[in-house]
């Protein structure tokens, strides 16, 4: 049974004021559908992220590297306990030079790369200042000076490495005592004194996956850095001084003056730390190109857009065309939207990000603009496809524009109240009871004016 007003003319529910408010009732309430489709997003992103580190951590992770330096051991009474600590004498100058080969290995739907790194190190270390970087009253033990090579995971290591000190050979191997800065170590004895200058030269090869960093918060730097991943991010401590792109790879070379370094060559390796450290590191990133479940979760921040605009459109069909739409049609449009950023996830995964949202751009402003020409009885319902259509692709560039995304965004919504305020522009909101009203009003002024013009001809009868 329908509801009728006072008047018993027209359905209550069919008024303009009251389905503006159902309508925005159902807008709130389809917030619970896009906070479940986000949850989605970031358990399939956190799905990559196990699978990621499942593939890189047995080649030696994310690379990090730190030395060649010289640890030399100290240790001072304080109280009954006796402390031990390491003084690093980090190179004057140090190059780096390094090229590595990418794959990408797969796990399931998931892959990450994996690379192989060939580094030459060079530098020239002089010990000077080391009594001065140790604790007060501290015993130098001079005799148990190493080169070190710290490593976040020696797993990295795909050969022995071939170190060669003033022109003989060492052989580094695992130290028992932990890195001042990572995990593991390895390192050869040496013999030094105090003001000794001494220049090495290191080859490494290395593996690791995601990323490498190098940490060389001394001395002066140079590193040059070659590979073939087609994507790569630059970060760290300093942007690179030169750089070079192409779809076949990179190359990249930092420069580091002494006088901008945050430690100086000889310091206490307390002062030291990874969290601390890894601010003084640079180097490079391998990415994926578009990442989709970031691009996801920011496609999702514009879901409610994506839910007025269809509701808006249909409104305005009911109010221009006296038609009536029933709020389980707007649920359904509205269901149709929020498929849109299940079906560009899951397809992102298999067809890669780009492919999957034209696909899902496509499917969905086809699936609403059927429904609605079907059920609303009007090829009007179609004009929701090229409407929508046009909504996604103003999302897409939003999403590759980053920096621009605010800016876009805020264009577009005002284009949109600017066309909703120009279909609107002559709607009587009132209604026919408005228009009866008005209708009266004339109808008794006519009355009024026949009435006195009748007065004043019976006056003027003889």
């Amino acid at each position: 049974m329908k509801t009728h007003n006072a008047s018993g003319s027209r359905p209550i529910l069919a008024a303009p004021g009251v389905k503006i408010l159902l309508v925005g009732i159902l807008v709130m309430a389809f917030l619970v559908p896009l906070a479940l489709v986000q949850s989605i997003v970031d358990s399939r992103a956190g799905k990559r992220d196990e699978a990621e580190l499942s593939i890189i951590e047995p080649s030696g992770g994310r690379l990090g590297i730190f030395g060649p330096f010289v640890a030399v051991p100290y240790e001072y009474k304080k109280g009954y306990d006796t402390i031990q600590g390491d003084v690093l004498v980090l190179a004057d100058r140090l190059s780096i030079a390094s090229s590595f080969s990418t794959e990408a290995r797969k796990r399931g739907l998931f892959s990450a790369p994996i690379f192989a790194a060939d580094l030459v190190v060079e530098g020239e270390l002089s010990v000077a200042g080391v009594q001065a970087a140790a604790p007060a009253g501290a015993r130098l033990r001079w005799g148990e000076a190493r080169l070190v090579v710290e490593l976040r995971d020696v797993r990295a290591l795909r050969e022995s490495p071939s170190v060669r000190w003033d022109g003989a050979d060492l052989i580094l191997r695992s130290h028992a005592k932990a890195g001042a800065v990572y995990p593991r170590a390895i390192a050869a004895p040496v013999a030094v004194a105090e003001g000794e200058r001494h220049a090495f030269s290191a080859r490494l090869a290395l593996r690791g996956g995601r990323s490498i960093r190098f940490l060389e918060p001394a001395g002066e730097v140079r590193a040059a850095l070659v590979g073939d991943w087609p994507s790569p991010s630059f970060r760290g401590y300093v942007s690179p001084t030169e750089r070079s792109l192409s779809d076949s790879g990179f190359s990249a070379r930092w420069y580091l003056p002494e006088s901008s370094q945050s430690l100086p060559r000889a310091f206490d390796s307390s002062d030291l730390r990874e969290r601390e450290a890894e601010s003084s590191s640079f180097g490079v990133d391998l990415l994926d190109g578009v990442d989709g479940y970031d691009a996801a979760r920011r496609a999702v921040g514009y879901g409610l857009l994506f839910i007025v605009a269809p509701f808006a459109a249909l409104f305005l069909f009911e109010v221009l065309t006296k038609s009536r739409v029933h709020l389980v049609q707007y649920v359904l449009i509205g269901l149709a939207n929020c498929l849109f950023y299940l079906l560009l996830l899951s397809l992102s995964e298999v067809i890669g990000f780009g492919w999957a949202y034209a696909s899902a751009a496509l499917a969905c402003p086809l699936l609403a603009g059927a429904y609605s020409a079907a059920s609303l009885r009007s090829r009007l319902g179609l004009l929701m496809i090229p409407g929508l259509a046009l909504l996604y692709a103003y999302l897409y560039v939003a999403l590759r524009s980053e920096d621009y995304a605010l800016l876009i965004g805020s264009l577009g919504l005002f284009a949109l109240l600017a066309a909703a305020m120009y279909a609107t522009r002559k709607i009587d909101w009132y209604g026919e009871r408005v228009k009866g009203n008005g209708d009266d009003a004339e109808s008794a002024a006519g009355g009024a004016d026949s009435g006195e013009a009748l007065d004043a001809g019976e006056e003027e009868r003889p």
